[in-house]
């Protein structure tokens, strides 16, 4: 991926020549099947000169900033992740935290901004480069993650909206595609985005801490204006919140309720849909296997701590932890895959309550669903009301209320500019509950890759190969925001609690959320009160709120702003 953001901005010229190329080959490709992709809709497609199309200026930035994602499935033939059928993928996924940026690959008219079977909801940009047409597709935000209205002009490297999960969708990502002769023409088909970036020489486009910079007094030529960021795209940014599937205010998992080796994962599940969230994970899975990792039942063949029969497993499982395997008996696989599916199965019954088709609590309905089916839901109308499926939807949710959960500290939606400096820290390290510790992974516009620890235990996670935080990380991302890019500290904890930008906080009764504790030498955390912290604990855990009791003396802590 590095090497396709490493080009210059291409030139209109450039840009065309490609088009021309591309409308050459794309009759190889051929129209592609596949349900991910929503059907067009004739009813609303727009004629050819309907629409007022923006001119292109010839720049090309990719969807996504360098460090946030992960490339996942390409172009092209392969087996459908949620069906199991074959198709043709018609773009390229990039795996990423729920919430994180999206941004305008051009400049163009936004000529969709809405749900589509399939996606979930998707965007469509359309441009002109020297009379020939293209649309840029975007896939799978959640119903908040629409940043754009149809009619609306951008920019390339405008923020358009946040990755989601909606629709046909295995786990958080952007489908992105590229039509040469525009999506909802007749007769168009999609080029390989990847090579489509790579030959326009896409560039990164403006990370979210410098558009939030943007916000302060500026000139004409050092912000918001100088490049091109509309008013309204400085106000997305700020109000995106990346992987926050526990918004503030809610509940998350109660800290030491489940297994040590289950909490990251289960916290990480809690993200992938609001609908399911991390206390209705765990008490599902004390329920299905009781956290036993190789509970089987031999009568029914289901397997591993989340009990997924083998077809529904050939069909619903995914690859967790990015190992390659899809294992029933590894925590991450099995944790992950819950979630999917229970994600999956909320979003029929979301469609199916709105259709009139069922009736009832939306939770019970999925879990009806996960335990005796979704065919059998339906045709009641209801949930199953067999025995077993009543004690089932009803025993979850209370052991979810009753044992695993607990209050998220309350704090902003998103960064306030202005608004209190600490409150502002707080929300921004709060986005990125359930992110994936990564070490040495984090810096001021957010998650990057982690790095090699030498060989200790970082490396043999794996933590090199993730892209998140470690502490530092994430107190460094936080304080940046908060500063709108004006305070950036180095990244390691005893440089951040010994930086004099802060001022020394001595005694637990000055705390005031945001603060900055390093609670011993090699870790660092943010104080959010009533006893509870915003950390990125550990190699194989995630960012999360955890219980901590400071000392009554000794306290090392530092506010900034």
């Amino acid at each position: 991926m590095a090497a396709s953001q490493q080009g210059s901005k291409g030139s209109a010229g450039a840009l065309s020549l490609l088009l021309i190329t591309a409308i050459a080959a794309i009759g190889m490709f051929g129209v592609l099947s596949g349900d991910r992709t929503p059907p067009v809709d004739e009813g609303t497609c727009l004629p050819a000169g309907a629409a007022v199309v923006a001119p292109h200026s010839g720049t090309v930035v990719m969807p996504l900033r360098e460090g946030t994602y992960q490339a996942t499935s390409g172009f092209g033939a392969r087996t459908n992740p949620v069906t199991g059928e074959a198709e043709g993928h018609q773009g390229q996924d990039y795996s990423a935290p729920i919430g994180t940026p999206i941004y305008a690959a051009t400049d163009g008219t936004v000529v969709k901004a809405e749900h589509a079977s399939g996606f979930g909801n998707w965007i469509i940009i359309d441009t002109t480069v020297d009379g020939q047409s293209l649309s840029t597709v975007y896939g799978h935000m959640n119903d908040d993650g629409l940043g754009v209205t149809a009619g609306q002009t951008v920019k390339a490297g405008d923020p358009i909206g946040a990755v989601g999960n909606a629709g046909q969708s295995t786990g958080p990502h952007l489908h992105f595609e590229v039509w040469p002769g525009t999506r909802l023409a007749s007769g168009s088909s999609p080029v390989d985005p990847v090579a489509w970036l790579a030959a326009a020489g896409a560039t990164a486009p403006i990370a979210t801490a410098d558009v939030l910079a943007a916000t302060s007094a500026a000139t004409p030529t050092t912000g918001a204006a100088a490049q091109g960021v509309s008013s309204r795209s400085v106000k997305l940014a700020a109000a995106i919140k990346p992987g926050c599937g526990v918004p503030a205010g809610s509940t998350g998992l109660r800290p030491g309720s489940v297994p040590a080796d289950f909490e990251p994962w289960i916290v990480k599940a809690g993200t992938v849909c609001p609908e399911v969230t991390a206390p209705v994970v765990a008490a599902q899975l004390e329920q299905e296997g009781g956290f036993d990792v190789d509970a089987h039942n031999a009568g029914s063949g289901a397997d591993g701590p989340a009990q997924f029969m083998p077809a529904t497993w050939a069909a619903k499982g995914v690859d967790g932890d990015g190992d390659g395997r899809k294992d029933t008996r590894s925590i991450a696989d099995a944790v992950m895959s819950q979630a999917a599916y229970d994600c999956e199965l909320a979003g029929i019954a979301k469609d199916s309550l709105a259709a009139g088709k069922l009736s009832g609590d939306l939770t019970e309905l999925y879990l009806s669903m996960y335990n005796c089916g979704p065919g059998a839901t339906l045709s009641q109308g209801r949930v199953c009301q067999n025995a077993e499926t009543l004690d089932y939807v009803a025993k979850i949710p209370r052991r979810a209320a009753e044992a695993f959960s607990v209050a998220v500290p309350q704090a902003t939606p998103g960064i306030v500019p202005g608004g209190p400096f600490g409150q502002n820290v707080v929300a921004a390290a709060m986005r990125w509950l359930g992110t994936t510790y990564a070490w040495g992974g984090g810096d001021r516009n957010g998650p990057t890759r982690g790095v090699s620890d030498g060989g200790g235990r970082a490396d043999m996670i794996g933590d090199f190969d993730k892209v998140g935080f470690d502490c530092s990380g994430l107190v460094l991302y936080a304080v940046a925001q908060a500063s709108g890019g004006a305070i950036v500290l180095p990244h390691q904890d005893s440089a951040q609690i010994a930086d004099s930008r802060g001022r020394v906080i001595a005694t637990p009764g000055e705390l005031a959320p945001g603060d900055i504790i390093q609670p011993h030498s090699g870790h660092i955390f943010i104080w959010l009160g009533g006893n509870k912290v915003v950390e990125a604990p550990q190699s194989g855990d995630v960012v999360k709120v955890s219980d901590w009791t400071p000392p009554a003396s000794g306290l090392t802590a530092r506010r900034f702003g």
